[in-house]
């Protein structure tokens, strides 16, 4: 009896210890909007949440208790942050294309009579198509940035 009563002196404190410990799950969206879950933030991820897991052992809510009616769904905010995060990785290349295509290339330059040179139309035309990127890409981020505030509201 008395061991009996050691051993479960033991035991008691371990196993509540044991349920002490809580899981810590990440919900983790990379940036090409793929949903990663972990024990730990992927890296290089858009967004991370940290998803509450129920307590082992746990009795599952009554049937008649819906909590998704009553609380917004973080989904598609999630999308729009995925969105806004893609929308403005296209706008800094294309503002960095831009700025790399400044320059112009070997046959954009042709000599004038008079001596000197100019740009060519076609050096025009790049230049117009680039700004052209930036400004869709522009337009772009900021309708995501109008569809996830529109969501917010």
């Amino acid at each position: 009896m008395k061991v009996l009563c050691a051993v479960l002196l033991l035991i008691v404190p371990l196993a509540t210890a044991a349920q002490d410990q809580t899981q810590h799950i990440y919900r983790s969206i990379m940036p090409d909007g793929h949903i990663i879950y972990g024990d730990k933030p992927a890296p290089g991820a858009a967004t991370v949440q940290q998803v509450q897991l129920p307590a082992l052992n746990s009795m599952p809510p009554p049937q008649g208790s819906d909590d998704s009616a009553t609380q917004p769904s973080s989904q598609p905010i999630d999308e729009a942050n995925v969105e806004i995060a893609n929308a403005q990785q296209a706008l800094d290349q294309a503002k960095a294309a831009l700025e790399a295509g400044r320059e112009p290339l070997p046959d954009e330059r042709i000599g004038k009579v008079g001596g000197g040179t100019r740009l060519t139309d076609d050096y025009q035309a790049r230049i117009q198509s680039l700004e052209d990127a930036v400004t869709a890409a522009q337009q772009r981020l900021d309708a995501a940035l109008a569809a996830r505030n529109a969501l917010r509201q």
